[in-house]
């Protein structure tokens, strides 16, 4: 078995609960397929993060374009909240990093970080920031305290955690439950 071996059944996996999730809860049709498209990008930036702490650019630049070719498609009436979105998205976390390293000398967060919750933003509109950003953060504090608990990883504050899947995961569960989770017309 080859050293990515894992890396390759965790992908798949993942990809897999991508689909099911996707044919479960994105309606049928051609928000379905924009779903799969978003869903396997998501996989493979959170992978890519997980082994290098970086998200790249060409993937969250096409999470941001199909996003925006989504609501050209199917909620044009809705552009100026997608558009919101991908900009305090963006904005809000490029505040934090630069707030972050003025106030303790160092990074905390990537750029890439930014760039998929603005790219995200462009995906469920300004309303869908908050519980993505929810999201992220509660099942991040509870991947360091399992993994802490455990004994798998130990933790100070100075160690660098992958929170790329966390806001992919916050974006994957507010787009699929948007009906459920904003309100009607801001998505």
């Amino acid at each position: 078995m080859t050293r990515n071996a894992p890396l390759i059944l965790t992908s798949l996996a993942l990809l897999a609960l991508v689909a099911i999730s996707a044919m479960a809860f994105a309606p049928p049709g051609i928000l379905l397929w924009f779903s799969l498209g978003l869903g396997a990008l998501l996989v493979a930036l959170s992978m890519i993060d997980l082994r290098t702490l970086t998200l790249p650019d060409p993937l969250n630049l096409a999470v941001f374009a199909l996003g925006a070719l989504m609501v050209w498609q199917t909620r044009p009436d809705a552009w100026p909240h997608h558009l919101i979105g991908a900009f305090a998205g963006y904005t809000l976390l490029v505040m934090v990093e630069i707030t972050y390293r003025r106030m303790r000398g160092r990074d905390g967060l990537g750029r890439g970080d930014a760039k998929l919750l603005g790219a995200l933003g462009m995906w469920t509109g300004w309303a869908g920031l908050a519980p993505i950003m929810l999201v992220a953060s509660v099942c991040g504090l509870l991947a360091v305290g399992i993994l802490s608990l455990t004994g798998r990883r130990t933790f100070d504050s100075t160690s660098a955690i992958a929170f790329g899947p966390f806001i992919a995961l916050g974006g994957w569960i507010v787009w699929l439950g948007a009906d459920y989770l904003l309100p009607a017309g801001l998505y």
